[in-house]
């Protein structure tokens, strides 16, 4: 199964409000692109369309933050917790393998400037290849390493 990314980010006169439907890599691409060139001023949401969501505003169960510049990017994922029998929420940042020498300050929120960890940037290929595994699992990515961290604002 293959699921529709919802992404909510600016562009154009659309201010986050209604999330870009995203089915195939090009249109990945496109919107990793824009958001890369064109500073966003809270970081980008994403969700999957067919995946649960809860409570009278219906958020979705899983979903994730991102923040990218400068070819690097950084994932903040809250949703179940892998290998878990219970119903139990986690939250998680990437991890690089190696701290990327160069890599800019990435926010999670950037209005009350909460970093991401310094060693949350990767590159934006392997962001992009981490979304486009949740595109086809609707998992947590397995792809990239990630580690435990404090719920976003």
């Amino acid at each position: 199964m293959s699921y529709t990314l919802d992404i909510w980010y600016y562009h154009g006169d659309n201010r986050a409000d209604e999330p870009v439907a995203v089915t195939s890599v090009a249109e990945l691409d496109d919107v990793l692109s824009y958001v890369m060139n064109h500073p966003q001023p809270h970081p980008t949401q994403i969700a999957a369309r067919e995946l649960p969501r809860f409570g009278v505003l219906e958020i979705p169960d899983r979903m994730f933050k991102l923040d990218a510049r400068q070819g690097f990017g950084a994932l903040h994922y809250v949703g179940p917790a892998p290998d878990s029998t219970a119903d139990e929420v986690g939250y998680w940042v990437t991890r690089a393998v190696e701290l990327a020498e160069g890599a800019p300050t990435l926010y999670v929120d950037k209005d009350n400037k909460s970093e991401f960890p310094p060693d949350a940037a990767i590159r934006v290929d392997q962001v992009r290849d981490a979304l486009l595994e949740f595109q086809r699992t609707g998992s947590r990515p397995t792809c990239v390493e990630w580690q435990a961290t404090e719920p976003a604002c």
